[in-house]
């Protein structure tokens, strides 16, 4: 009966070894002091990212809407002023010219303003996640001693031992699986 128990008990634990995505993983060798990620897998495989990316896009199809509409006014006021040009006076050709000048440059202008303005909310709604997902990576780099952590996803690191990726790992204590379309390379 002992015996049992030692070994339901040892079955218990691999198999809370096998499923438990953190445990899973390839580990850094003891003593490796510099390992890498691909911060751009574990941003998209982030708890709360998928939604944050849906308000983005939702509010930025608005914008594109309000901006196709703009476009198309100022498209429509200078098709009209192309088909009444041989028939307006001097003054008047130069007055419509100007209008459309201005309305040209409104547009200009709004695109601009809403190009920051969602850069702006690109970044308020990745904050928070960004912020969770770096407390981790710092919480990560402790525990285990690394010195550094590298970022692949920026294109800094030309070749590196993929024991030395830590992503999963990452990802394992986030709850979350690494994105169907990417992944570390």
């Amino acid at each position: 009966m002992y015996l049992v128990r030692i070994t339901a008990a040892a079955f218990a634990a691999l198999a809370l070894v096998a499923v438990s995505p953190a445990y899973a993983q390839n580990v850094p060798p003891s003593g490796t002091t510099f390992v890498y990620l691909n911060s751009a897998a574990i941003l998209q495989a982030a708890p709360g990212s998928a939604d944050a990316q849906r308000t983005f896009d939702r509010e930025l199809g608005e914008w594109r809407t309000e901006l196709e509409l703009q476009a198309t006014a100022v498209d429509s006021l200078l098709r009209d002023y192309q088909r009444q040009e041989v028939m307006l006076s001097p003054q008047a050709k130069e007055q419509k010219q100007t209008e459309i000048q201005t309305r040209q440059q409104e547009l200009q202008n709004r695109r601009l303003e809403l190009e920051n303005q969602a850069q702006q909310r690109q970044q308020e709604l990745l904050r928070p996640i960004l912020e969770n997902v770096t407390r981790l990576i710092e919480q990560i780099r402790v525990e285990n001693s690394y010195a550094m952590v590298f970022d692949i996803s920026t294109e800094g690191v030309v070749a590196a031992a993929p024991e030395l990726d830590i992503t999963d790992i990452v990802l394992g204590r986030l709850g979350a699986s690494a994105p169907a379309a990417g992944g570390t390379p």
